[in-house]
């Protein structure tokens, strides 16, 4: 069985440097076995209904403002693979999931290349990108992932977010603000020891929504830990940048 990870992906010029995140990434991401494919969630991809990104001619989107001009002529070549998009659409429907090709949308978002590029210099990995369906439930969210583990004989499963996102109250200051740190802990202990319930009431954690003014980077959490077995993971990166954002990486299954 191959892992589930939740990646905090950061900015997206987080690729240019080497930051501590990026180097702790790339390091972890050495340790794991190659999977058959890599089955991804993007807190960019979001749609009302399930879809899979089409797997023809797939291209990177550079869907941000306001960053270096190196990062809009990044190149990084990630390919799909119509066998194996055909294969989790089949599995996804036998679970009466109502998903489909999502044709003529074949970019990758920057949340896909971004932490696939920090993970592997180059990918020889097939990657299905399924969409986040903001209809869906956080329990939902947690089937989702439930009915993936059923792949993970042959597939990784990335999803990839953002344990804490305010940007209206980031700043350089390398103060950590306490409500983020708060709701870091509060999300740590949920994770790291299997506690449904308390991952379940994150909405009630006081600081949600400081952490959270939207939500769709939080959403890929509950997939990651549905697709696990084991649902105690390993923090394999912690840190907070910008004063409220957390870099928080989590790994489920793994052989160690």
């Amino acid at each position: 069985m191959y892992p589930s990870l939740f990646i905090s992906h950061g900015a997206p010029n987080i690729i240019l440097g080497n930051s501590f995140s990026k180097k702790n990434i790339k390091k972890f991401a050495k340790t794991l076995e190659k999977p058959k494919y890599i089955i991804i969630f993007s807190a960019h991809y979001i749609t009302n209904d399930l879809k899979i990104l089409d797997y023809e001619k797939p291209e990177l989107l550079y869907d941000f403002y306001g960053f270096e001009k190196e990062l809009y002529e990044y190149e990084y070549e990630i390919n799909s693979d119509k066998l194996c998009s055909l294969k989790v659409l089949e599995h996804l429907n036998s679970h009466n999931l109502n998903a489909s090709i999502h044709k003529g949308k074949n970019s990758f978002d920057h949340g896909v290349w971004t932490t696939l590029s920090m993970m592997y210099k180059k990918i020889d990995i097939p990657v299905v990108q399924i969409s986040l369906p903001k209809n869906f439930s956080d329990k939902e969210l947690i089937n989702l992932g439930e009915t993936l583990k059923e792949l993970k004989d042959e597939a990784m499963i990335i999803a990839s977010g953002g344990l804490t996102h305010n940007l209206s109250d980031m700043n350089a200051n390398p103060a950590v603000k306490k409500y983020a740190k708060d709701f870091n802990d509060y999300i740590y202990d949920a994770i790291t020891n299997g506690k449904t319930q308390k991952l379940l009431e994150s909405r009630k954690e006081p600081t949600f929504y400081m952490n959270h003014p939207s939500d769709e980077h939080f959403l890929p959490l509950f997939i990651a830990f549905g697709s696990a077995s084991n649902k105690k993971a390993i923090s394999f990166n912690s840190e907070i940048v910008y004063s409220n954002i957390s870099m928080e990486c989590f790994a489920f299954d793994t052989k160690d």
